[in-house]
């Protein structure tokens, strides 16, 4: 299979702290404006963390479904949340020490089934790949059996 290639952009207008932002991808589904309030102060704009955050959970989450799919499961619904902590360097900057992401899955397996499943996914996950160096933890559980997530 031929590479996929992928793309995004950004344009940024004015000083780091007073400009605007607007991220656009490739495909035209997402516009996003974002400044350094919706990044420092908790503005309710974007801010690239919480795409990095989505593309994180939203590809784990597919390639859980794939490892599910080759032990000739499917589940009926998967629920990933993920979050990370921004963790400024004293020189200036920040970095990215560590991400959690949790999943519950509404699926017939035992937990160590689930785990198997969680260890190929992020294997087959580019996402995960392209994050190495990064501590990315993952806790997978099954949904409760009352079918709430």
């Amino acid at each position: 299979m031929a590479a996929l290639r992928r793309t995004a952009s950004v344009t940024w207008t004015g000083s780091a702290r007073e400009g605007r932002g607007t991220f656009r991808v490739g495909s035209g589904a997402l516009v996003a404006p974002f400044t350094y309030n919706s990044r420092f102060k908790g503005d309710s704009e974007t801010n690239p963390e919480e795409l990095l955050l989505a593309a994180q959970a939203g590809c784990l989450t597919m390639a859980f479904a794939a490892a599910l799919k080759e032990q000739q499961v499917e589940p009926a619904t998967i629920e990933t949340s993920a979050e990370l902590d921004l963790v400024p360097y004293e020189s200036g900057g920040y970095r990215i020490p560590k991400m959690r992401l949790k999943m519950v899955v509404s699926v017939d397996l035992g937990q160590d089934e689930l785990e198997a499943a969680l260890q190929r996914a992020m294997d087959m996950c580019p996402i995960c790949n392209a994050l190495t160096g990064t501590d990315i933890q993952v806790t997978v559980n099954p949904a409760s059996t009352d079918g709430l997530l």
